[in-house]
């Protein structure tokens, strides 16, 4: 083959092709409890996330500590799902049978019924009171000295006295929850002897009964609890308490924005499926019954097979005090264990309890097999990710997982243990003991669920998390700083969108040219930078606060980008930036899905296209008469400036549209809430007003010194001296020249010249304003 045919052949041969080399990129990892380490994240079924989180004992009002670990695992649940695109099964349960909520409802019961039955004030009932009273500050003032015990109990008065902020400290230091027992004893004892002061007035009004109990509510059950607790039988009593409580969960996750478990589960649904999988525990020798109750075998189970006990807290293996916390305020109280260590799987119930049958006994579950059953009910075997609040990790965690792992006599039930840290409000631990328990009702009074969500954010999930005012305040401002960043964004893409110059700039000569100069080249370095940072700080263990940082750094970038305005801003790269930023914020659940740039908000209010258009087309229509009004009246262009800022500040303000006048004389148009506009709008009437006051002041002082001069211009200068008996002679113009001890001096003649020029002007004056007068 010549030359020229090989060259030929080669021409219509494609060229060798070079595979690309891939930017090392980081890979997932979680802090994982079971190996206090952050791991790999490897789901074992591909895309598929299997996902077990511990719900609520549902017996009261949820609280901050709760919003803790459903709002943080909320957000690494969405971070996976939408930003690593993993197919979550998500599953939760709702404790709906439990020693606290036995209580609760048995007790609660129980003074309603007591409520019911009273009809007046009397000696029988404050009698009952007192008993009430004394029974409950000698069981919960018991961690105290005797001597203190017996002065509180007989002289509440002395004891107060005696309680100054040292033996309170020293109190508190014996039993954290002294401060909340103080405080019940001392209402009720105020409120037992305006009781008595009210018989012996004569008022038995069933209203002062009422306000009676009610002052000593919590006194009150507890002893009503220890008479006739027993004889609480009705199942229905136990059920109403937690299904109310429930309800009131869902509503708070709902105004959270958190999302519904894919599947929830309750315990009173699932006896059956515990009853087996106990039997289960039992018949692979790690479980044993005594007395009907069925108890976990630690010993028997610990070492054997290769199971070990604790996994997440081995050293805090043998806490009397955790483990007695783990088995509820009932079921401590339990015999027949072999271990101080082992924990109930089955409880046999005692008079006042809910019971199902069982191959033990008519009993109910303990606390820990119900998550072992429930999530391998749904999950089965082995699970992905198992999460919780970090309180929970001994007894309960662990204690799950050897439930799991006996039942199946496997070695690894769970993969990822995920526990959300510690709520600490104002630097000290949420209790109602130091009056700082704050329920997520009252917190989204104060603060709404977008910034709650944003101070989530900024804290990293796995470690201890203040609770503040000052940082609530600044996550109030990181909100701030997003929606001014989102309003400026939009009104600049929208103005140039509209101004005809299809995003070119119009240069000296006339010639257009583009806007992707280096100013937008460093933009999109930034924009790439930070979305690697971003991506680098989820992979590891979902770094929000660092993620926050990064995107709010991109924002600080855009903004100074922004500010040449219009003329100079590439709205495709400003739109780019704008909606990742927003993506994010719908990642994290800040942001509303719909719209592409911005918080959102809107969705869903409904109406028709003339219902939602009609209040702004009012507004057009009104101003357009009075413009035609105004022009056929010849009236001064001022009054049509007036006319658009009237517009500006009146009109637009009532539907929340902002109009930002910007130098070229094109205003940049917002959307912003209407109740923010009518703020800013007060504010600079209040500093107008403040300043036309001020000024007004100032007038008034003004003319006040000018008619204090005018007063003193009155009186002709050559009379001034004359009323002055130190002088005895005059000059011709009133000037004095002598007094009683003779000639006056050239120096003191000179001082009293000045004084008669300046009260010649003076008069002067005055006459000059008497005369046009």
């Amino acid at each position: 083959m010549s030359a020229e045919a090989v060259t030929a052949t080669k021409s219509r041969l494609q060229p060798k092709w070079s595979v690309p080399k891939a930017k090392e990129t980081p890979v997932l990892k979680f802090q994982n409890s079971l190996t206090k380490t952050k791991t790999e994240f490897i789901p074992k079924d591909g895309r598929r996330v299997t996902w077990y989180n511990c719900g609520p004992t549902v017996y009261d009002a949820s609280h901050m500590g709760h919003a803790r670990t459903y709002l943080s695992m909320d957000i690494i649940r969405r971070v996976l799902e939408d930003y690593f695109r993993y197919e979550v099964l998500f599953v939760q349960n709702i404790t709906d049978i439990d020693d606290k909520i036995i209580l609760r409802a048995r007790q609660q019961y129980l003074f309603n019924q007591l409520i019911q039955q009273i009809q007046q004030l009397d000696q029988t009932l404050i009698q009952q009171t007192e008993e009430a009273w004394v029974e409950y500050a000698q069981s919960k003032l018991k961690k105290l000295d005797s001597s203190l015990v017996t002065l509180a109990t007989t002289q509440w008065t002395e004891f107060v006295k005696k309680m100054t902020p040292e033996e309170v400290a020293k109190a508190v230091a014996l039993d954290e929850k002294f401060k909340m027992i103080f405080s019940a004893l001392d209402v009720s004892y105020h409120a037992i002897q305006k009781a008595k002061t009210n018989v012996s007035k004569g008022n038995k009004s069933k209203e002062s009964a009422i306000e009676l109990l009610t002052a000593s509510q919590d006194i009150m059950s507890s002893w009503l609890d220890t008479r006739k607790g027993s004889e609480v039988n009705d199942p229905k009593v136990f059920r109403e308490l937690p299904a109310y409580w429930e309800a009131k969960y869902f509503e708070d996750m709902e105004a959270l924005n958190v999302r519904a478990p894919d599947v929830q589960t309750r315990v009173s649904e699932y006896i059956p499926e515990i009853i087996s999988y106990v039997q289960k525990i039992i018949d692979n020798g790690y479980a044993y019954e005594a007395d009907g109750s069925v108890y976990f075998d630690t010993s028997r189970y610990d070492g054997h097979h290769g199971h070990h006990y604790a996994k997440l807290e081995p050293w805090s293996k043998g806490d009397t005090a955790l483990i007695e916390d783990g088995e509820g305020s009932l079921g401590s109280k339990l015999q027949g264990k072999k271990s101080p260590n082992d924990f109930a799987l089955w409880k046999s119930s005692k008079p006042g309890e809910p019971v199902w049958a069982s191959p033990w006994s008519q009993g109910r579950p303990g606390w820990h097999i119900e998550c072992s059953v429930m999530a391998s009910a749904v999950l089965g075997e082995n699970m992905d990710i198992h999460s919780g609040g970090v309180d929970l990790a001994f007894p309960h965690h662990d204690n799950e997982l050897a439930q799991a792992e006996a039942h199946f006599d496997c070695n690894q039930w769970v993969n990822y243990f995920l526990h959300a840290g510690h709520l600490h409000v104002e630097g000290q631990k949420m209790s109602k003991s130091l009056k700082n328990f704050i329920t997520i009702n009252e917190a989204l009074k104060t603060y709404s669920a977008r910034q709650l969500r944003i101070f989530f954010l900024v804290h990293q999930w796995d470690a201890k998390m203040d609770f503040k005012k000052s940082s609530m305040q600044e996550s109030i401002q990181l909100e701030q700083t997003m929606k001014n960043f989102f309003d400026n964004s939009k009104a600049l893409i929208n103005k140039v969108k509209n101004d005809g110059s299809r995003g070119a700039t119009t240069l000296a000569n006339g010639d257009i040219t583009h806007r992707n100069t280096e100013a937008e080249m460093n933009l999109i370095k930034v924009l790439q930078s930070k979305q690697d940072a971003v991506h680098a700080a989820l992979c590891d263990s979902i770094n929000t606060p660092v993620a926050m940082n990064e995107i709010m750094d991109l924002i600080n970038t855009t903004n100074k980008y922004m500010a040449g305005g219009a003329k100079t801003v590439n709205t495709n790269l400003l739109f780019k930036v704008a909606k990742w930023i927003t993506t994010m914020m719908k990642t994290f659940g800040v942001a509303d899905n719909g719209a592409d740039i911005g918080f959102g908000g809107n969705a869903g209010q409904g109406g028709s296209t003339e219902d939602t258009l009609m209040p702004y087309v009012q507004v057009l229509a009104s101003f357009r008469d009075q413009v035609r009004i105004g022009a056929r009246n010849k009236v001064e262009h001022t009054e049509f400036l007036k006319l658009c800022d009237g517009l500006r500040d009146n009109q637009m303000v009532d539907l929340g549209v902002s109009l930002d006048d910007q130098e070229d004389g094109i205003a940049l148009v917002k959307f912003v809430p209407r109740e923010e506009l009518i703020q800013i709008r007060e504010k600079k009437q209040a500093i107008a007003a403040e300043k036309e006051a001020k000024k007004a002041a100032a007038a008034a002082e003004r003319e006040r010194k000018r008619l204090e001069k005018l007063e003193k211009g009155k009186l002709a200068p050559s009379e001034m001296f004359k009323t002055n008996s130190e002088f005895t002679r005059f000059d011709e113009q009133g000037i004095p020249t002598h007094t009683q001890e003779g000639e006056l001096t050239k120096n003191r003649r000179k001082k009293l010249q000045k004084e008669y020029d300046a009260q010649s002007k003076l008069h002067a004056d005055y006459l000059k304003e008497f005369k046009s007068a």
